[in-house]
């Protein structure tokens, strides 16, 4: 009996993983029994997938879906899609492996063009010019619109008007009016004007400030971060455990930034597998500190013999051992990280499992410095980072949480009491590694990253308190960690490179991250300015010829790994979040120049040379050519 074109695709597929994943299929090729089929749990203990030959053999065939839909939303749309589609998914629909690897529904693509995963899918061109113009019509459109509208008015005015002073007035007015249009109109086409003229040239690695190059330079490294360092079995970089958890934080942060680019990179779906899969690790972890203060960790990183039950909350439930160490600021990082996840996933499962990591974390209570949180399970340290970490989760929690609100933030508040009276924070407002035996600065190295954890930690609780003055303290700190951290060109560096380990590998990349953080919470020019420059020194001069980036951001690029490059990743995604979108300037521009021209009263200037500072127009507030009008506002 002929098989159907379905079914003959569902071999294709079911061929194709099997021999990438080592997965045991059953002989019936009938896609009906694909749900109780087919699970990732049936890849044998000794195998383990590359993250490229995954893709390349799985998710070719997955679609993709917008990370804010509903699960249920999800579900219907990608049984719809497996029904219809020509070549379905391996995984059902209703599978969790679906999720993170097929999921959603399927990519707008002209007839013949052939699906691509991640490692030959090229980057999104932003160069393009007309699919720029075919993407952005609405926003040329009301550009035209209004300059259209006021040419119109302003003519129907002088045509109209009787009085010679009226009359001169308006010609006036049309005048300056025509000066605007000119200036709206190259503001409308300005972006679209430089980014042909950068495609005419060759393209030369400096970028400008700009989020569409930004973005793009992220989502490059991204793929490199991906295709080089992860790994699907263990859902872990490198098999770091704390930075893995520190490059999910930095993926979740740019989805939230552009979930278009996220869903090309199916950031969605690696979140997902990242979840389920590290907690079927038994990671123990061994650390040491040398006399400067830096830590250096030992992990013995197994895939559990017995699988957790599949199904979401039972492994959140089941599972929460498995992101819990013997290092409370291992338990932080995974905490934060999964709380931006549910940010831009709304995933229940994301945020219920930071509640009970951080149940744990409160075990480390107790200390014999009057509050704070131990370092480890052995009680013998409490030193600056799991104390930050504690604070940073508590408060993010409460913004979360309503119902324990007041709980978290009480946790949050006294926290960070504590820790300012504690004396970490040193004379010169950096922060020092940790306290000594007798509860006193130990004077150990200033790292990087613990002047970062606090800024993040300090918005979360002025968002939960209301609190500015946090955000004051904040802005101290981070002032002063630039001041002593920073060259003269205003890159970031810490002592230790080049030779920082794996932990000191990290540390830099949560600096820049919270300092985005706070620069949205509190613009700062010179904070903005400082992201940019360091995103820029990574992408410029901190990438080898395979596009990896290394420790030291200034380069050139060396002892690259998946930490040096995930935290050189977390400057270009802050850079993202912080740095000028033109398209939306485009925009602004139109509507102030709207509201300058015709004022909240409806009057027209009379004609003087306007002065723009910034993105401001001032001077036309005089009255003048009032036949009529338009009416209030815009």
């Amino acid at each position: 009996m002929a098989l159907s074109s379905q079914d003959q695709d569902v071999g294709k597929s079911r061929a194709c993983a099997s021999s990438c994943l080592h997965v045991s299929f059953p002989s019936s090729s009938s896609s009906s029994h694909l749900d109780a089929d087919l699970d990732l749990d049936d890849i044998s203990a000794s195998s383990n997938p590359s993250f490229s030959c995954f893709q390349s053999c799985c998710c070719h065939f997955r679609p993709r879906f917008p990370l804010s839909q509903s699960p249920a939303t999800k579900i219907a749309v990608q049984d719809q899609h497996y029904r219809s589609s020509s070549s379905p998914c391996p995984y059902p629909p209703s599978s969790h492996h679906f999720h993170y690897c097929c999921a959603g529904p399927p990519v707008r693509r002209k007839p013949g063009q052939g699906a691509h995963g991640p490692e030959s899918s090229p980057a999104p061109d932003i160069f393009n010019i007309p699919a720029l113009l075919y993407r952005k019509w609405p926003l040329l459109a009301l550009a035209i619109a209004t300059n259209t509208y006021i040419l119109l008015h302003y003519s129907s005015h002088f045509s109209t008007s009787s009085r010679e002073e009226d009359q001169t007035n308006c010609s006036a007015s049309l005048l300056n009016s025509l000066y605007l249009i000119i200036v709206n109109m190259v503001a409308n086409v300005g972006g679209l004007a430089a980014r042909a003229v950068f495609l005419m040239s060759t393209r030369p690695i400096a970028q400008r400030a700009d989020v569409a190059s930004y973005t793009n330079n992220a989502v490059a490294a991204i793929r490199t971060l991906e295709s080089t360092w992860y790994d699907v079995g263990s859902g872990l970089w490198d098999n770091a455990w704390w930075n893995s958890a520190n490059a999910f934080t930095t993926l979740a942060d740019f989805a939230n930034l552009n979930r278009d680019a996220a869903n090309e990179l199916n950031i969605g779906g690696i979140l997902m597998n990242t979840f389920q899969q590290a907690q079927k690790a038994t990671a123990s972890a061994s650390k040491s500190i040398n006399a400067a203060g830096l830590v250096t960790t030992s992990y013995a990183i197994t895939k559990r013999e017995v699988p957790l039950p599949i199904e979401g909350r039972q492994m959140s439930a089941q599972g929460f051992p498995n992101f819990i160490n013997e290092f409370y600021d291992d338990e932080g990082w995974w905490a934060l990280g999964l709380i931006r996840a549910y940010d831009v996933t709304q995933n229940q499962d994301y945020l219920d499992m930071a509640v009970r990591i951080f149940a744990d974390m409160k075990t480390g209570g107790n200390t014999n410095c009057n509050g704070g949180i131990y370092w480890s399970k052995d009680r013998k340290y409490v030193n600056a980072i799991a104390n930050e970490l504690y604070l940073s989760v508590a408060a993010s929690l409460a913004n979360r949480i309503s119902g324990d609100k007041a709980s978290y933030l009480k946790i949050a508040t006294d926290q960070w009491t504590w820790f300012k009276a504690t004396g970490m924070i040193n004379a010169q407002g950096t922060i020092n590694d940790g306290l000594d035996g007798n509860c006193k600065n130990n004077g150990a190295n200033v790292w990087s990253y613990n002047q970062g954890v606090v800024l993040g930690g300090l918005v979360e609780l002025s968002k939960a308190n209301g609190d500015k003055s946090v955000l004051t303290d904040a802005t101290n700190i981070a002032k002063a960690a630039i001041k002593q951290l920073a060259d003269d060109n205003g890159i970031l560096h810490d002592t230790c490179e080049p030779n920082c380990g794996s932990d000191g590998n990290q540390f830099k990349g949560i600096f820049v991250r919270n300092l985005r953080y706070l620069q949205e919470a509190t613009p700062n020019n010179d904070f903005k300015t400082f992201i940019t420059k360091n995103a820029d020194s990574n992408w410029n001069a901190n990438r080898d010829s395979a596009g990896k980036m290394g420790v030291v951001w200034s380069g050139p690029a060396q002892g690259v790994s998946g930490p040096t490059h995930s935290s050189a990743l977390d400057s270009i995604v802050a850079a993202v979040a912080v740095a000028e979108d033109t398209e939306a300037q485009t925009l602004m521009i139109s509507l102030k120049l709207m509201v300058a021209l015709h004022g909240s009263t409806g009057e027209l200037p009379r004609a003087r040379s306007p002065s723009i500072k910034g993105e401001i127009l001032e001077g036309l507030s005089a009255k003048g050519c009032l036949h009529g009008g338009i009416g209030a506002g815009v």
